[in-house]
């Protein structure tokens, strides 16, 4: 095992299913080498756990930028079908009487290089889990990727951010609200994500990588 794996298996949470880590691990190595790189980089600050949110999170910004400058991008895909209804098709007399066209697509995928599709679910609804599954599962059956991984919180971190105290920023009534409250239970963790993966078909490989507390730092904005 390389140093860097090591490290990353230490402070990260790492598993799989559909023998996701053996996938890409030996079909897209130099894929997994700007992964570590970019997971040995990071960590998480109080004060971006803290914050009061509104838009993109700055820490699904700051895990997203080592990847944009090794050239993975956001990507979304559309099929397009062409339905035909008619007659004595391949025959001389073959006959179109309708055509109808039919897209699907997909949502924007955080991360896409190679056949490898990311997902980054800080905290969003649990909800957020099901599409990502059910997209991965149809890129993989489409023939686009070959394994997607989902990055998100450790359910561990859980225990943390009941020690954090309180967000900087107060409630309607101005009273201030507890940081864990911010992070509830019902968003986005690995305890979720296993509870759907136990009762979901998709046949995508799939590696999990959760944030623990090993990555936490303390540190106040400037």
């Amino acid at each position: 095992m390389l140093p860097s794996e090591r490290w990353i298996q230490n402070n990260y949470y790492i598993d799989e299913r559909r023998n996701g880590l053996i996938v890409i691990k030996q079909k897209y190595p130099q894929l997994w080498q700007e992964i570590k790189f970019a997971l040995r980089g990071f960590r998480l600050y109080f004060d971006e756990v803290a914050d009061p949110g509104g838009g993109k999170s700055p820490v699904t910004n700051r895990l997203e930028s080592p990847f944009k400058h090794k050239g993975w991008i956001a990507a979304e895909f559309q099929e397009r079908n062409k339905l035909i209804r008619g007659k004595n098709f391949g025959k001389p007399n073959e006959q179109e009487l309708e055509v109808i066209f039919q897209n699907s697509q997909t949502h924007e995928i955080d991360l896409f290089k190679g056949r490898v599709a990311i997902e980054i679910e800080w905290n969003n609804k649990h909800q957020f889990f099901s599409r990502d599954l059910e997209t991965f599962n149809y890129l993989y059956n489409a023939g686009i990727i070959d394994v997607g991984i989902i990055i998100t919180k450790h359910t561990s971190l859980h225990s943390l951010f009941k020690t954090l105290g309180y967000y900087i920023k107060k409630d309607s009534k101005g009273k201030p609200k507890m940081i864990a409250d911010k992070h509830a239970s019902t968003h986005t963790h690995t305890d979720k994500l296993y509870k759907l993966l136990d009762s979901n078909r998709c046949s995508c490989p799939l590696v999990i990588i959760g944030l623990t507390p090993s990555i936490y730092r303390l540190r106040l904005k400037k």
